[in-house]
This record gives C-alpha cells, structure tokens and sequence, in this order.
C-alpha cells in the first residue's frame, strides 16, 4: 500500500503542475477576494499603504496584513500587471510551502519519496488547490511557519533566531501564523529545551509588535484604524459558538478532498497518542501533531466571523499532510497513514482533473473583460470585485465590499454620501455579483457584500444591462447623474 499511496501522491503532483497553465489563463481562482488583495497591492505600487476607510481614492478597510501583498506591489513594480503578479505572489507561496514541508519531513527523518509526497499531499484539498493562484495571502504564512518548523527541527545554536525571523515574517503576513509559533513553542518546551521556548516566545512577540508598529507607522495610523474598523470580521457569540459547524460545513460542501485528508490526519493522530504520550520529543511526529493541533485551535477561532471560508483550512491540510507522511514509515500506525495517504491523494487526483476541466470550459477573467467591454465608453466603475476596474487600469473605488458592510453597520452615517450617489445613478457603469432580481439576493447582501441599504439605492437608481458568466452590469436608469470623475486609463 506504501508504493500505491506514494504513486497517487506523484500523480497528484503532476497533475497540479499540469493544469497551472490553463488556470493562470482562466483565472477561476480568482474571486472578490482576491481583488482586494490585488488593490492593496495597486496601492502600495502607487504609493499608498493602506487606504483610509474613506477619502478621494474611494472606500478602504480591511483586515489584511501587509508581507503578501507587498510581494505582490513589488512585482506590479517591476512592470507585471495585477492579475500577473497576484498569481505569480501565490505559485511562489506554494513553492515555498512544499519546499519547507520536504525539508521539515526530511529533518523528521521521512525518506526522500514520503517528504515529497507530504508536500503533494498539502495540495491535495480545495484549499491549497485553489490557494495556488487565488493571489491571496494564505499560502505566504503557511509555508513560512512550515520553514520555521523545519529550522527548530534541525539541532543548532542559531535555530531559535532563525525561526524567530521566519516566524514574525509569518505574521506579518497573516495572523493566524501564531498558530505556528505556539507548536515551535510547546515542541522546544516537551523537547526539554524550557530556556529556548522561553527565548522564541519572546523573540517573536517583540518581533511581530516591532514590525506591526513599523506597518501602522508606515500607514500614518491606516493599518491601525482598518483593524478597529473591521479585524473581528462581525463577529457574534452566535457566529462564535457556530465555528465547528461552520467548518463541517466548508469541508463538506466546498473541500471533500480536504475532508478525506483532514479525516486521515486525526485518525493517525489518534492511533499515534498512547506512542507520543510514551516517548514525547523522541517521536517524529509530534512537532507535526502539535502544528495540527494549533492549526484547528487557530480556525475554531477564525470561522467564529462570517466572513471566513474554505482558505482558512489551507494550515490545517498542509499540517494534516506532514503528520499523515510523517507516519508512513514502519513503526505504528504506519497501515493507517498508507491508507489515508492513499486516500487523501486519490481525491486530490480527481478534485484536479475536475478544476483542470472546470479551467478549460469557462474564464472569469474573459467574463471580467466582456463587461469592460461592454460599457459605456469612459465608465468610470463601481464594482462589487475590484478585479474588473483593474482590468480596466483603474483604482478601483471599493477595496472591499465585505469591509463596507460592516463599517456602515456600525456608523450608518459612513454610507450615507455613497448612498445618495447611487440612489442618483453617480456612477456611469455598476458591476454586482449577484442578480438583483435573484430571490437569494438580498441574503448575499445582508450577510455579505455591500449592506442592504446601498443595495436598496441601487435598486432605486440602476437597472439591469446585462448578465456575463458571474457578473451582473448596472446603468442608471435615467442616465448618468454627473460628479463622478473617472480614475486611472484604460489599459
């Protein structure tokens, strides 16, 4: 069963690397989501870190740290367009993640062909399928944690530091990284290493305060007012207490592939408990067990804001992925780890196939492009996903629809003026994501995007111009009120 597992996982693989080049071109992993990473980076290219929630530039707030998407700004520096860099930023993050995980595996002492069939493995879910070129900051911490892991894995007097400095980096890129940091911490502290776990735990709470207060700093106070705008993300004690549910849900409905892989990771868990709990550090698989534990702690903890979904388990596969390989070797429960190995690669190899044809028969970048075509000629855009006023050359005026929501939940009076420009049809040209006519329409906004109240001004002021694969055109419905100034050139 050893050599079938590991023959799916390098079938996996190959397939993931085959199908890249129609996804770049088709840009399905892309979404809202992945505009506004896309904006922050159009930003920072321009000049401006981090918008402020309201100004001439348009409407900001976000609850993204900043190291991902300054990959991104740096390679629009370097002449590559939005889509372009965003995607190249992700395939790099994946690189790194299946590189550090090879190399953690390795330290583990996993065999050549088991370390690179763990780092397959990681991609073996929607999660990191999609994460690939979703130009969004998921993948970045996650493969940086997993350098860092790899690094305290190997003996040395500069391992502490050099984990340190991965681990800030990690956070720097996406909170959720101290999920990381607290496995590095308890794997040194059941290692018998107290001083050094002491010493990380310092080295990276200084560290990430230090290069969070050079961001907020950097940001003129931007970052800081974004957080305490909209970092709970809507959180509810409801919404809190609703997580695991809502984890059930996303691996049920939106990741199986994941589910197969998360579901072998905790049987080998289990099974591998009364052997950790006898021989602790001693074990191989206790510093990916206690990875995975913090993984699933850190998304009980995210999945309580209704704004997370199926890229928030990109950590938990990658951690579930090192466990279940870093079991397969002969000691016990090595049948199990084959078993969901194999598996786990199995349903990765046909959730590929399927994104590969899904690739082939339909772009949301070409349904993107065929609304910039038919708009009025020098529409400026309103736009639900910043993505289509990229296409166009422009900064868009709405970084994030989600943000939106929430802070003219909170202070009414902030959607107030944006309100009154779209009951008067200000904006030549609006693209939605859902059909306003659609009877499930008011619940995505209600819930979601943009707030009930702007959507009820569109209502008033626009009507419907036509329908392109997942993008919904609007016009005013007596023509263009005038005051709206177009941004940025055509590209």
């Amino acid at each position: 069963m050893r050599r079938a597992a590991l023959a799916a996982a390098a079938l996996l693989a190959a397939l993931t690397l085959a199908r890249l080049p129609d996804a770049c071109a088709s840009g399905n992993a892309l979404n809202h989501v992945s505009g506004a990473w896309m904006t922050l980076a159009d930003d920072l290219a321009r000049g401006t870190l981090y918008r402020p929630l309201r100004s001439a530039q348009g409407f900001g707030g976000t609850r993204y740290f900043p190291l991902a998407f300054a990959v991104q700004a740096g390679l629009r520096r370097a002449g590559l367009g939005p889509v372009a860099a965003g995607e190249a930023a992700s395939l790099a993050a994946g690189a790194l993640l299946a590189g550090a995980l090879v190399l953690l595996l390795r330290r583990l002492g996993a065999g050549r062909a088991d370390a690179a069939a763990g780092a397959a493995l990681a991609f073996a879910g929607f999660a990191g399928q999609h994460a690939l070129l979703s130009a969004r900051g998921d993948l970045l911490p996650v493969g940086l944690g997993a350098a860092a892991l790899a690094r305290l894995a190997h003996p040395g007097r500069a391992r502490v530091p050099a984990a340190a400095a991965l681990l800030v980096l990690a956070v720097a890129a996406k909170p959720t990284a101290i999920g990381a940091a607290a496995a590095a911490i308890a794997f040194l502290a059941f290692s018998g290493a107290g001083r050094d776990a002491v010493r990380l735990a310092g080295l990276v709470a200084a560290g990430s305060a230090v290069a969070l207060a050079g961001v907020d700093a950097l940001s003129s106070g931007r970052f800081h007012e974004a957080l305490a705008a909209v970092g709970s993300g809507g959180a509810t004690a409801r919404s809190i207490l609703a997580a695991p549910l809502r984890i059930a849900q996303e691996l049920l409905r939106e990741d199986p592939a994941g589910l197969v892989l998360c579901g072998a990771a905790v049987a080998v868990l289990a099974a591998s408990l009364p052997r950790l709990a006898r021989r602790g550090a001693a074990d191989p698989r206790l510093l990916p067990a206690l990875w995975l534990a913090a993984a699933w702690a850190l998304a009980l903890a995210v999945f309580g804001s209704p704004g997370t979904g199926v890229n928030h388990l990109v950590e938990i596969e990658a951690a579930s992925a090192a466990l279940v390989c870093a079991a397969l070797g002969p000691a016990r429960p090595a049948g199990l780890a084959r078993a969901g190995a194999l598996a786990a690669a199995l349903a990765g190899v046909a959730l590929s196939l399927s994104l590969w044809r899904a690739d082939r028969a339909g772009s949301r970048l070409e349904e993107a492009r065929a609304v910039l075509r038919a708009l009025p000629p020098g529409a400026p855009l309103l736009s639900e996903d910043p993505l289509v006023p990229l296409l166009a050359g422009e900064s868009p005026v709405l970084l994030d629809a989600f943000a939106l929501r929430l802070v003219a939940e909170e202070e009414p009076a902030f959607g107030a003026p944006l309100e009154a420009d779209l009951r008067r049809g200000a904006f030549p040209a609006i693209v939605l994501l859902a059909d306003l006519r659609a009877a499930d329409a008011s619940r995505w906004y209600a819930c979601g995007n943009l707030g009930l109240p702007l959507v009820g001004a569109i209502r008033d002021g626009y009507r419907p111009a036509g329908a392109f694969g997942r993008y919904h055109l609007l016009v005013p419905r007596g023509g263009a009120a005038p005051g709206v100034a177009r941004r940025g050139a055509p590209r």
